[in-house]
């Protein structure tokens, strides 16, 4: 996990026990684990939103080409027609 080892992150335990105390510990891993769920949230929305304008773009090209597709006239059949030649 980020190349921290079981030894450090007790270190970093054991020092904040020291310098914040009992009391303060329960209270700042409550405001970091808020943090993290709206972070995670915040995430979740831009995904779906990315998602959703991806789709939209998608329809829409699609739309657009059958548009074109129904636009354009199909060249006449002059296989019926009469030579030209005299």
């Amino acid at each position: 996990m980020f190349g921290i080892g079981t030894t450090e992150i007790l270190i970093v335990l054991v020092i904040a026990l020291v310098l914040l105390g009992p009391k303060e510990i329960p209270k700042i891993a409550r405001t970091i684990g808020r943090g993290m769920r709206e972070l995670e949230r915040a995430k979740d929305e831009l995904k779906e939103s990315i998602e959703f304008e991806a789709e939209k773009d998608e329809e829409d090209s699609k739309k657009s080409a059958q548009k074109e597709k129904d636009d354009d006239p199909e060249p006449p059949d002059l296989g019926n027609l009469p030579s030209s030649r005299i």
